[in-house]
């Protein structure tokens, strides 16, 4: 903010002290030289530091207003930053739940996964056992039938050999009965034929 200045003459007239008369003592040199510099830029002086003490002002107050913007910019920028945290944490406390889910689902499926397998097992375990008593029993029934077809072609055999022996047999007494009676035919026809004598 610019001052506006009057004119110099005018302040410095109104600055100059009345003229006293000359004491008996004249003041000394430094004393003289004081004066003149105080009639000459006393008013000068008095503008500067007003200058100075309005710019210091202004200064202060820039800088309280700097402090207060950048208190409010850094208090935002905190909210901002607690903001994203908090957003930040929640989505990892999300996706960590998630996961835990996901990791406790996949546990579940792959225990239920590992039931059935081993229910399937025990059941194919049974059906195979199942199938083995029943292969073994088809095969007992088996060699059991062919056992007794077997025995009763031996017994059917047996009999059949039973019957051709008894049929040789009867065929070799027959022969030699034939054979007997040619003999004694024969010893007749030469009057060999002796009956045995009775005692």
């Amino acid at each position: 903010m610019s001052e506006t200045s009057t004119p110099v003459a005018s302040d410095e007239a109104a600055d100059i002290p009345e003229v006293t008369p000359v004491a008996e003592n004249k003041p000394s040199e430094s004393e003289n030289i004081d004066k003149i510099r105080d009639i000459l830029f006393g008013s000068q002086s008095r503008k500067i530091e007003k200058k100075l003490v309005a710019l210091d002002d202004k200064i202060e107050k820039a800088i309280v207003s700097v402090r207060i913007e950048m208190k409010s910019t850094l208090d935002t920028l905190e909210q901002f930053v607690r903001k994203e945290f908090q957003s930040l944490s929640d989505q990892l406390t999300s996706e960590k739940t998630e996961r835990i889910e996901s990791v406790q689902t996949l546990s579940e499926k792959v225990n239920d996964a590992k039931r059935m397998l081993e229910n399937k097992l025990s059941l194919l375990g049974d059906k195979v056992v199942n199938n083995q008593r029943e292969a073994q029993d088809q095969i007992l029934q088996q060699a059991k039938t062919v056992m007794t077809e077997i025995r009763e072609k031996n017994d059917a055999l047996q009999k059949q050999l039973d019957q051709s022996v008894e049929a040789l047999t009867h065929e070799k007494t027959d022969r030699l009965a034939l054979a007997d009676l040619m003999m004694e035919a024969a010893m007749r026809l030469k009057n060999e034929f002796q009956l045995p004598e009775s005692d």
